[in-house]
């Protein structure tokens, strides 16, 4: 390059090359200018020119002067004009050069404005990096807020750079990451800080993904051949980082909001979902109770959440031609809560209104519910239930508990009776084990209270539950009150018990009371 400057002074720029010719001539003798070869460029061979001065630049002989003392200071003015000639080549050269690194890096930010995808703006930023600096391996990766490890989120080559996740420091790269700055590293090797990267890897350039002072991610350069990589070159993937992470971070944002939009249409449609099943529910629970003379039947479910487990129903049944219409009543829970409990719960309300009428018996009806809720449900949902087969005229009545809560009859005269379970679960276990049953009598002014568990065991800040003793308690001071005055009391009382504390559990309530005889 520099022979063609010595040439070109000659060749391209014809005032320089007239003012040397003009210069050569008047020289005595005249002076012969030649190349390094000894090819002449300007002037004549004469004698006088025997002498030979070298035109010199950085080092590196470009041609020759021939002539006597006038020959060395032609020589001098030869350098001076090359050397001029030869810098601004070179800045030229340089300024072209950036450029090109500017119009790269402009189109860059271009492109990344485009994106809004976390992976594409990976794959841009490397593949731009690969076109300004040599690298057989490159990756992208992001860090995880709450932990600070490193994700990989695009790489390339096949050395292994990219691991799919880097813990918090880990490795080199984890160093650079956690230090936040940008580092040059041209002897892997040799780096004490070296972790997971791979041995064929000899050097590496990485720049921090920085918002802010916060660091998002680290992008790496690295080579398997012998690379010494410049400060030039840090600059510039250090350039490359600080609009990735921009964009890194935006698409991010971008990513998360479509996700949260994509969350709330699907809370939305659960909703509605949800709403659609409470309102099926609440149409398997009886329209209107039974109105059986000489009692008082009152009952409120209150699921947990909008789909609940508890179910209770109230029906009358013919037991044969002729007889008087006996009244079966049930409290049932499912176990679980929600939809799952809800679904389970209308295959109980199902199964037991189509066996009520065919089962000889309350305990036959147990049994048969449990065989038929076993072979429909899986092992761990069962569903424990209070059934109560009464006869109105005499007050007679059995009562079947398989595996529920403590219920609670209460005579005219404050005695309580409370009634435990005569059998398991309906649906736990295959069938076998026999029912029991409990042979009862409800007299005028007595109180039969059926309920969910979520009733005794509804739950205060603190953790206390309302318990049996609290029901009883307003069970006897209830004297006077209809059935319903006496339901929506026990409600009010566990919601002023419990105050803040959240309902965990369904709670379902029944009270048949017999009305007490008129007095004569």
């Amino acid at each position: 390059m520099a022979r063609i400057a010595l040439k070109g002074l000659f060749g391209k720029q014809k005032d320089t090359a007239a003012a040397l010719a003009a210069l050569a001539g008047a020289c005595d003798p005249p002076v012969l200018i030649e190349d390094a070869e000894g090819r002449r460029l300007l002037g004549e061979p004469q004698d006088g020119q025997d002498t030979r001065h070298p035109v010199m630049l950085d080092g590196e002989r470009l041609g020759w002067v021939r002539g006597g003392l006038q020959g060395e200071a032609v020589a001098a003015l030869l350098e001076q004009l090359v050397a001029r000639e030869h810098e601004q080549r070179t800045l030229g050269s340089e300024v072209l050069h950036l450029y090109r690194e500017v119009n790269l890096i402009y189109s860059f930010s271009e492109k990344l404005a485009a994106l809004l995808d976390v992976s594409a703006v990976a794959a841009t930023t490397l593949a731009q990096a690969r076109q300004l600096i040599a690298a057989s391996d490159g990756v992208v990766m992001i860090r995880e807020e709450t932990t600070g490890a490193l994700d990989s989120v695009d790489g390339f080559g096949a050395a292994g750079l990219h691991p799919s996740r880097l813990a918090a420091g880990a490795g080199l790269i984890g160093a650079i990451a956690a230090g936040g700055n940008a580092e040059i590293v041209n002897s892997v090797a040799t780096d004490q800080r070296r972790g997971q990267e791979p041995a064929a890897l000899r050097s590496l350039v990485a720049a921090p993904l920085r918002v802010g002072e916060r660091v998002t991610g680290v992008v790496v350069l690295g080579n398997t051949t012998p690379t010494v990589y410049t400060a030039g070159d840090l600059k510039l993937l250090n350039t490359l980082a600080l609009q990735a992470a921009s964009a890194l971070e935006n698409a991010r944002l971008f990513e998360r909001t479509v996700q949260a939009a994509r969350e709330r249409e699907r809370l939305v449609a659960l909703h509605k979902e949800l709403e659609v099943a409470a309102a099926i529910q609440a149409d398997l629970f009886p329209a209107a109770l039974p109105a059986t003379p000489g009692y008082d039947l009152a009952v409120r479910n209150r699921p947990a959440r909008q789909c609940g487990g508890d179910y209770y129903d109230a029906l009358e049944v013919a037991q044969g031609t002729g007889h008087e219409l006996r009244l079966l009543l049930c409290v049932a829970d499912v176990a679980g809560k929600g939809l799952p409990a809800s679904l389970l719960m209308a295959n109980t309300q199902a199964t037991l209104r189509a066996l009520a009428r065919r089962a000889p018996s309350l305990v036959d009806l147990a049994e048969q519910a449990n065989e038929l809720l076993y072979a429909t449900t899986s092992e761990n949902k069962y569903v424990t239930a209070a059934l109560l087969d009464l006869s109105p005229s005499t007050g007679a009545a059995r009562f079947v508990s398989a595996g529920h809560t403590n219920c609670l009859l209460v005579r005219a005269d404050g005695t309580d009776v409370w009634l435990a379970s005569t059998g398991l679960p309906l649906g736990m276990l295959p069938p076998g084990p026999p029912f029991g049953d409990t042979d009862l009598r409800l007299e005028p002014g007595d109180r039969l209270l059926l309920f969910s568990d979520g009733v005794t065991e509804a739950q205060d800040a603190a953790g206390e539950e309302f318990g049996e003793a609290r029901l009883l308690d307003l069970v006897r001071t209830a004297d006077g009150r209809s059935a319903e005055t006496l339901v929506a009391s026990v409600f009010d009382a566990i919601d002023a018990f419990a105050g803040d504390a959240p309902q965990y559990d369904d709670i379902t309530l029944l009270v048949l009371e017999r009305r007490a005889l008129e007095p004569a």
